[in-house]
């Protein structure tokens, strides 16, 4: 839409009034825009409804009510095209009502200032333009945040409830709105147990990606969970809410419980003389043997939901996660890469050791979960 297109209608009971905004608009540099006129509040009311105008003139005084009535009844049927009204005497109250019921400007009828009348026009369209774009934009996240089939929430960083999606209160059961506030919402949608965990990591890195939990719906039942969380901070820098997603992948089987299927692989597990780091496709981190964990100088706490590679030097870090790829997809059985470890104690050389990296076939047969064995080696650093 450009000044020449514009679809101006005047509604005012006026016909001098009329051919006085005409000669102003007359006055502005460029091909003048459209003006329709209508004179009476019945069918101002009407042509407003039929939504083919850009902006509206309305006068203050009509001859079966004033403006303001009519602003108020066109609120009422949803009318959202911009209307600018003319005021006789300058007002104050009046001016206020006008804004208060839905004006977005108004102008002294009988000025003469065609620059004014010129000024509120194209303010008042580029603001509308504006919340159009806005509520469109605003309608479109909602229809997908209510359609979506995957759980959305979002909380306070305390954890104080702001809104869930229909998916994630199906994936509920439907709890009451305390267990929903007080119990769901304030640990984050993951279970209790869990909570300290996934808050260290959302603080430390804004975000957290794919952090599994247990969780008990409404009904009691246990649901495994996948939860990806960032936190959304406001100009300040401070964070204003927590939004994410949750997923239920109860259906399939945990990263722990998919080498459990072999006695043989249990007992290599359980084997503490064995520095064995378990992580799913993604690459985080699920579990790991307390070897591993000294080897790598970790803590149990830091190392579960990690990254793998970031368990490493930034180096050896690089060539951990193409070795994740490699076995992840298929392109190689195994990968194995020199390392550097953690050392024994403060002010001993760095150790140096060696990373194998396996895929292991869960219960369907389909690798889902990624093994790194880790072993001291004796010799040169890694280089």
């Amino acid at each position: 839409m450009t000044w020449s297109t514009l679809r101006v209608l005047l509604i005012d009971d006026e016909e001098s009034d009329f051919l006085m905004t005409k000669a102003l608009l007359g006055q502005i540099e460029g091909p003048s825009p459209e003006v329709e006129w209508v004179s009476t509040f019945e069918r101002g009311l009407k042509v407003l409804a039929e939504r083919r105008h850009d902006v509206c003139l309305l006068d203050y005084f009509l001859d079966q009510g004033t403006g303001l009535d009519l602003l108020r009844q066109a609120g009422s049927q949803a009318i959202r095209t911009p209307i600018i009204l003319l005021t006789g005497n300058g007002s104050r109250d009046v001016d206020l009502e006008a804004m208060k019921a839905g004006a977005v400007d108004y102008l002294i009828k009988g000025s003469g200032d065609a620059a004014a009348l010129e000024r509120s026009l194209r303010y008042a369209v580029e603001r509308h333009r504006a919340q159009e774009a806005l509520r469109q934009s605003e309608e479109r996240h909602r229809g997908m945040f209510d359609h979506l089939p995957l759980g959305l929430y979002r909380v306070t960083e305390e954890g104080g409830y702001i809104e869930a999606n229909p998916a994630l209160i199906r994936t509920l059961e439907f709890p009451p709105k305390e267990m929903l506030w007080q119990v769901l919402a304030r640990n984050y949608f993951v279970s209790p147990k869990d909570r300290e965990r996934f808050l260290e990591l959302l603080h430390e890195h804004g975000v957290v990606l794919g952090f599994e939990s247990e969780i008990r719906t409404s009904t009691g039942r246990a649901v495994r969970v996948r939860n990806t969380a960032r936190s959304h901070r406001g100009p300040a820098g401070v964070i204003e809410y927590v939004e994410g997603t949750v997923e239920d992948v109860s259906s399939e089987r945990p990263a722990r419980e998919t080498h459990a299927d072999s006695a043989a692989f249990r007992a290599l597990r359980d084997s503490e003389s064995m520095g064995m780091v378990f992580a799913n496709g993604e690459g985080r981190v699920v579990d790991a043997t307390q070897t591993a964990l000294s080897l790598l100088g970790v803590a149990a706490r830091k190392a579960r939901g990690t990254i793998l590679w970031d368990l490493f030097q930034p180096e050896d870090g690089v060539r951990i996660a193409a070795a994740v790829e490699a076995v992840a997809s298929g392109a190689a059985d195994s990968v194995s890469h020199e390392v550097r470890l953690s050392p024994e104690s403060r002010g001993l050389s760095q150790r140096t050791g060696q990373a194998t990296l396996f895929s292991v076939p869960g219960g369907d047969g389909e690798a889902d979960t990624i093994l790194i064995l880790l072993r001291e080696a004796v010799g040169e650093p890694a280089r």
